[in-house]
């Protein structure tokens, strides 16, 4: 009796889910489109959102991490030590008054340098003229904080000086301003100052040692490298900087000073023999070698810095070598004016020679503790900082191009001028002859 209730139950749920199945079929195709839409049903309302949830249990940033060891390791190894070492340049280099408090007086580390603080030493000279590794000697030989291209010290070790190229620009005559071509016209000089200005900020150039970071940290985010704000800190910068050093005020004491932001006791002359420093950039700038083209990055800065000459239409060699005549002539004639305190062959001194040159020795250094550390280490023969030059650091050019006099001449290696112009070969022998490179003088006709 039993089973035959059971059966007749079985039966009668079977004909009534039939008879819904067949209610279901009969009804409009629109609104099975609506029963069966995924949206309107309770799985998809009790769904999360897509990478918020792992199931029915929102993950947490520490879930994350448990889950994925490879995402613990980056933070361990990479994060943590980052914001550490963020930490110790905040509190070494802009606020060293901490560790003193800290420590009860124990310590006294060096005091902060901001941007208007002097720094000892500032030493240009043109790009391939062995920038790099006269910084890095210094720095590594000597234990001096000393940075390539780079003058910012909030963040960076460079408190005793900076050698650079781009640093120059303080010596550099601003176009159509303080130039003569449009001497009589004020106005047109200041648009053409603006301009090139603008073309410089365009844009950034990694490849030519220049961000407006590197003269300071101002107020851009520096996890963007190129951004709106930095193209106004750069055209700020730039306008400010460019020919700052051949511009003199009177101070309340009587004393000259230059308008530039940054002050250095000492401003030395680098030098390479020109031949030498043309090669080194043909291999770096020219692309697919002697003969090639020249890199956009330098094209725009030499005709930025130096319009007068049309870079756009030269050979590379012939770009190489004007604007390291440009360059060289313009720290060349400051020199002469009396805004250098010295000059040297790069080829010749030693990280001690160019040290004493810059005052490290003398018993007014701005950082004391330099002089008698300088002192110990350069009083020994045997010191590598007795040593001359080595490059080391960089070697686009080691063994790739020899260049001689002729290979200056015009209608060689891609030159666009006259064959055997002489223009550019007359201005680079003169140019030797003003660094010491060459004896006697060089004739123009």
């Amino acid at each position: 009796m039993t089973d035959l209730r059971r059966r007749k139950i079985s039966k009668k749920k079977g004909s009534s889910s039939t008879k819904k199945q067949q209610q279901a079929s009969s009804l409009p195709s629109t609104v099975k489109e609506r029963s069966e839409d995924p949206s309107t049903s309770t799985a998809a309302k009790d769904t999360p959102p897509h990478g918020q949830c792992h199931g029915n249990q929102v993950l947490t940033i520490w879930d994350v991490v448990k889950e994925n060891p490879f995402i613990f390791i980056t933070l361990v190894a990479v994060m943590i030590p980052y914001i550490f070492y963020n930490i110790y340049l905040f509190v070494c280099l802009q606020h060293p008054e901490i560790m003193s408090v800290a420590t009860m007086g124990f310590l006294h580390p060096r005091p902060a340098v901001k941007i208007s603080d002097p720094r000892q030493v500032l030493i240009l000279g043109t790009i391939s003229s062995g920038t790099t590794q006269v910084s890095f000697d210094l720095k590594k030989k000597l234990s001096l904080e000393i940075g390539h291209e780079n003058a910012e010290t909030n963040w960076s070790f460079v408190r005793d000086g900076t050698v650079s190229w781009f640093h120059g620009i303080r010596y550099i005559p601003r176009p159509g301003i303080d130039t003569r071509e449009f001497k009589d016209d004020a106005e047109k000089g200041e648009a053409l100052f603006k301009s090139v200005v603008n073309d410089l900020c365009r844009e950034l150039h990694p490849s030519m040692g220049f961000h407006p970071f590197m003269f300071r940290s101002g107020k851009c985010n520096l996890r963007q490298k190129w951004n709106p704000c930095w193209r106004d800190e750069c055209r700020n910068i730039l306008e400010s900087e460019w020919g700052c050093g051949l511009r003199h005020s009177s101070d309340n004491d009587g004393s000259d000073t230059n308008t530039c932001e940054t002050p250095y006791l000492k401003i030395l002359l680098q030098v390479r023999h020109p031949l030498r420093t043309i090669e080194s950039l043909v291999t770096k700038f020219c692309i697919k070698g002697v003969d090639g083209e020249v890199q956009p990055a330098f094209l725009t800065f030499t005709s930025v810095l130096f319009p007068q000459h049309e870079f756009s239409g030269m050979s590379c060699i012939e770009s190489a070598g004007y604007y390291v005549d440009e360059y060289n002539s313009a720290m060349a004639a400051a020199k002469e004016r009396g805004y250098f305190d010295d000059m040297f062959h790069v080829e010749e001194v030693t990280p001690c020679a160019v040290a004493q040159l810059a005052g490290f020795m003398e018993n007014d250094v701005l950082f004391a503790a330099n002089r008698d550390y300088v002192v110990n280490i350069c009083n020994d023969e045997d010191s590598e900082a007795n040593k001359a030059f080595k490059s080391k650091a960089n070697l686009y050019n080691k063994g790739q191009l020899s260049l001689d006099w002729d290979d200056l001449l015009g209608g060689r290696h891609g030159s666009k001028k006259k064959a055997d112009d002489r223009d550019l070969q007359k201005r680079i022998k003169k140019l030797a002859v003003k660094l010491g490179y060459l004896e006697g003088t060089v004739s123009t006709s």
